[in-house]
């Protein structure tokens, strides 16, 4: 494992537990419910960065088939202890091993944790595992670069970001073939007024 990613992994693994609490307080509530309306019934969803569960146990819950990967052990044992439902794996991003087709791929704030020059890659293999007309979602940062961060919500741990523009996710997610339904700027505290601002994008995209 490449040394910014290692970081990141220590960082979720070191704080498994508060992470797990703290990720219900954002959830993204609006994505999660447009995601499942564009879903046939009883479909089977891929959750690409699934933590411990959060939207895992959503998505059980509305009658969905979930396979979820994460490359945290740690929060991979919270998330089977707490959806018992589904099947949840230790996995890396960039070499997914599952074989079966997804009806959904939801990759909430996984995906940004990768280099930009990774990207390309993981869109296409996210590509192939969807069935046609499947629905692809990605939650990133908006803005540019790449750097290590050290938020105070993680205990002041580092933790690896990409952020990217509008235009280049739209562009990213073309070039890996897919037809671009919606890319939504949204600013965090406008949804929890006790957290700094910052952007981030809703992505909702097809294979067809």
């Amino acid at each position: 494992m490449d040394d910014y990613l290692k970081q990141t992994i220590l960082t979720y693994n070191d704080q498994a537990d508060q992470y797990a609490k703290k990720t219900t307080k954002y959830t993204p509530a609006p994505e999660r419910d447009t995601f499942i309306s564009l879903l046939p019934p009883k479909a089977k969803i891929l959750e690409a960065g699934c933590g411990s569960r959060r939207d895992s146990a959503f998505f059980v819950s509305h009658g969905f088939s979930v396979v979820g990967f994460d490359l945290s052990n740690k929060l991979i044992e919270i998330a089977k202890k707490q959806v018992p439902q589904a099947a949840f794996h230790v996995m890396d991003l960039r070499n997914i091993s599952v074989q079966e087709k997804f009806d959904g791929i939801w990759a909430c704030a996984s995906l940004l944790h990768l280099k930009r020059d990774e990207f390309p890659a993981v869109l296409k293999r996210f590509h192939k595992l969807l069935t046609s007309g499947g629905i692809l979602f990605l939650l990133m940062k908006e803005g540019k670069g790449e750097k290590i961060v050290n938020s105070a919500s993680m205990a002041n741990k580092p933790r690896f970001f990409t952020y990217v523009t509008k235009e280049e996710i739209n562009m990213l997610l073309t070039d890996a073939g897919f037809t671009v339904d919606r890319i939504v700027p949204w600013d965090q505290q406008d949804r929890q007024t006790e957290r700094p601002s910052e952007m981030w994008l809703s992505c909702f995209a097809r294979k067809v």
